[in-house]
């Protein structure tokens, strides 16, 4: 797995394309939410989408980038009911169980094996309340290949500038990062990073979540209601941990 490292320091700037407001918002349109529900957000970034989580219910976050988590923790600090973790999503372990476990952003491309979103998906099972929602998302081949491809680009902002190489050699998607960062003086300090992300196609996750013990809901285009196709870019998970009651 990749950790972000100078990439944490201006991530919300490079990634403002991507609308936590329309993110949250499909969160309250697929789920029905109990009085202050208890939300697991896995990959919680710099916490940006669990700051809006905070306002319907308690939050836990956890990644595994501490360079993100302090970020996150600045954002969130005033937050009486957000707790911040440093956890694996392949092993993670927080006490208590959640009505909703979330893992969005494309967070689970980053896990490198099949074996690995299983064991993630297992964790999640350990984790989720009875009749308890999971959602989740995952960019596709369709993305990588017809989007990403050998896209390459030069961006600006405040303190910074950086060249985004990308190559798609399915089923890893990779993307080279060199960072400039301003320091105090006016000059620049460069960083490299390599992240790569994975396809996992959809007839396997399926599979994988019912080996989890988890039932799959419904399969989203992107943030929508419209059902997930070929050419979906993100497919969005609905999943639901329907586990009988205990025979007393």
């Amino acid at each position: 797995m990749n950790e972000y490292e100078a990439f944490s320091l201006i991530y919300d700037s490079v990634m403002d394309n991507y609308d936590y407001d329309r993110v949250y918002h499909w969160i309250l349109d697929v789920v029905s939410l109990e009085a202050s529900p208890r939300i697991l957000d896995m990959a919680t970034g710099t916490g940006k989408l669990a700051e809006k989580l905070a306002d319907v219910g308690t939050v836990v976050g956890f990644d595994l980038s501490e360079d993100m988590l302090v970020i996150a923790y600045e954002r969130l600090f005033e937050k009486r009911d957000v707790q911040l973790f440093r956890m694996d999503l392949r092993d993670f372990t927080v006490p208590g169980k959640f009505d909703i476990i979330l893992c969005l952003c494309d967070g689970l491309n980053y896990l490198s094996s099949e074996d690995e979103l299983l064991a993630s998906f297992k964790r999640v099972k350990e984790h989720i309340k009875r009749g308890g929602f999971f959602l989740f998302d995952l960019n596709t081949a369709h993305r990588f290949e017809s989007e990403y491809g050998t896209f390459n680009e030069i961006r600006e902002g405040e303190g910074y500038f950086l060249t985004w190489e990308n190559a798609f050699t399915d089923p890893v998607n990779q993307y080279v990062l060199n960072i400039f960062l301003e320091d105090d003086d006016g000059t620049y300090r460069r960083y490299s990073e390599v992240h790569e992300e994975r396809v996992f196609r959809h007839d396997r996750v399926k599979r994988l979540l019912k080996e989890a013990g988890l039932e799959l809901v419904a399969s989203y285009d992107g943030y929508s209601r419209r059902a997930a196709t070929a050419t979906s870019s993100r497919i969005c998970y609905v999943v639901r941990n329907r586990e009988e009651k205990e025979i007393m």
